[in-house]
């Protein structure tokens, strides 16, 4: 696929040992993370798989275009203002006058997105929770993980790391027993 000067991120929040969700839905509740998510994608087009999609609390998102990206593709959405693509090149081909588009999720379409090489910027939120990552350690099997080892990938020399501060009382107060961390890895395209 061309492309064109269009940046492409995925933005994805991984807990303990890689976790991103259990049941389709995430495994914990922050604040932070959701000012930090619709700071960065309003306004810009949000791309999902179908499951991630249903799955959130709230769909559509306001403010952005929705994008459902399904293999079993389905105009039923265009009725909702939701559109739908049968493929991410589809979906990308829909944002050609937006300047950053988000993957943001699923598992497969994440896997898709980092395997075709696809994603310029990648926003990572870490969150941080002892109950949680016990949680994890008893039931191993209930999770859904990123597709690879997140600390191994963008510890390598193809991505440039920046850790994203948020100013002394922006970001709204959290649960005291879980903590976000947000970094951008930006793909350097020499590689």
């Amino acid at each position: 696929m061309e492309k064109n000067n269009q940046m492409v991120c995925a933005i994805v929040a991984v807990g303990p040992d890689n976790v991103i969700g259990i049941d389709g839905r995430m495994p914990w509740h922050s604040k932070q993370d959701f000012y930090h998510f619709k700071k960065l994608t309003t306004e810009n087009p949000c791309i999902f798989g179908k499951t991630t999609f249903f799955n959130m609390p709230k769909h559509p998102l306001s403010k952005r275009p929705n994008i459902v990206c399904s293999s079993k593709y389905n105009n039923e959405f265009d009725k909702q203002d939701v559109y739908c693509a049968s493929s991410l090149e589809n979906a990308l081909k829909q944002c050609v006058t937006y300047n950053n588009v988000f993957v943001c999720g699923g598992v497969a379409l994440y896997k898709y997105a980092f395997d075709q090489d696809l994603i310029d910027i990648t926003y990572l939120t870490q969150i941080i929770s002892p109950a949680l990552a016990a949680e994890i350690a008893d039931n191993p099997d209930k999770y859904t993980r990123f597709p690879f080892d997140i600390k191994a990938y963008f510890n390598s020399s193809k991505w440039v790391a920046e850790k994203i501060e948020y100013p002394s009382g922006v970001l709204p107060v959290e649960n005291p027993n879980i903590m976000a961390r947000f970094f951008k890895y930006i793909r350097d395209r020499k590689y």
